[in-house]
């Protein structure tokens, strides 16, 4: 059994928005969710689901209204820069999160000078060819690139200080289909280095093809967390069936059916109560977790 890495435990964040009629939004309710040493953890959910703020908060970019984060054991927002070195991010717009003013040798030892790391340039040129590229990629800048090799410039960049944790915020969704097999191995490959990643994507092939295991949030709400191949092929909460049945499929006669009623919001305890075909009488009064072959879920179907 792997250990574990990171523990997200109860974690809760209300926003606040608006600026003159305000209102209150919670983008996370109690999500509790491990992350084990040299896995690919996903966090799956349609936009809004809060996925994104999940990483912002491990990443310190948000701070948690309640809750508990510990990395190896301790509060990340206790340490100093160090854990910029431990967890790094990687995001969905490569042209967005590439200085397009610097050449790729610049950005890649920007980090390491951050924390006056020595021997740079070798470990540029390390991290670059880990990524797939070689060594003349060093003197070229991002608009010379492609999307593809954009992408790998930017995990480059977020393994040159060999951290242990990579939060990759929808990697692939702005690559073309060419683009995007390539990217997903290289997760698979650092895994294989002891490099573990958080996955926080709505693709669910991607899931598929590299994810350990998958959490499934629906408005802020953790509703199932296994493992990859079982919630894929057989999801246990409503939820998780809907998203698996509007899944791309090799061929229209594979697709499952899972007929959309969508009434009237009601504040449950289940987000998914008012979609929900299976709703039961007391899902009006709460839900229960409960704990099947190995998966978490957050229903009262089981």
């Amino acid at each position: 059994m792997r250990e574990e890495l990171l523990r997200i435990e109860k974690l809760s964040k209300l926003f606040t928005l608006g600026l003159f009629f305000k209102r209150q939004v919670w983008a996370l309710r109690e999500v509790s969710f491990e992350v084990k040493r040299g896995e690919i953890f996903a966090l799956v959910g349609e936009s809004g689901s809060g996925k994104s703020t999940a990483g912002k908060v491990i990443l310190r970019l948000e701070k948690p209204t309640s809750g508990s984060l510990l990395f190896e054991g301790k509060d990340p927002f206790r340490l100093g820069k160090e854990y910029t070195s431990l967890v790094s991010a990687v995001f969905q717009d490569p042209r967005a999160s590439l200085n397009p003013r610097m050449k790729v040798r610049d950005i890649l030892e920007e980090p390491l000078l951050v924390h006056g790391e020595k021997d740079r340039r070798e470990k540029a040129v390390r991290a670059l060819q880990k990524a797939g590229l070689d060594v003349n990629f060093l003197e070229r800048k991002p608009e010379n690139l492609s999307g593809g090799q954009r992408q790998r410039v930017a995990i480059a960049r977020a393994i040159v200080l060999n951290p242990k944790l990579l939060v990759a915020d929808e990697p692939t969704s702005s690559l073309d289909m060419s683009y995007r097999a390539g990217i997903l191995e290289l997760f698979s490959k650092l895994k294989g280095e002891g490099i573990s990643t958080l996955l926080i994507t709505h693709d669910l092939r991607a899931v598929e093809r590299i994810g350990d295991r998958v959490g499934v949030l629906y408005r802020g709400r953790l509703v199932e967390v296994g493992p990859a191949t079982d919630v894929l092929k057989k999801p246990l909460h409503p939820y998780t069936q809907y998203l698996v049945s509007t899944m791309p499929v090799r061929h229209p006669s594979l697709r499952r059916e899972y007929g959309e009623d969508f009434s009237e919001d009601f504040e449950a305890l289940c987000p998914f109560f008012s979609r929900c075909k299976q709703r039961l009488k007391e899902c009006e009064e709460g839900v229960k977790e409960v704990r099947i072959d190995g998966r978490v879920v957050s229903c009262n179907l089981y």
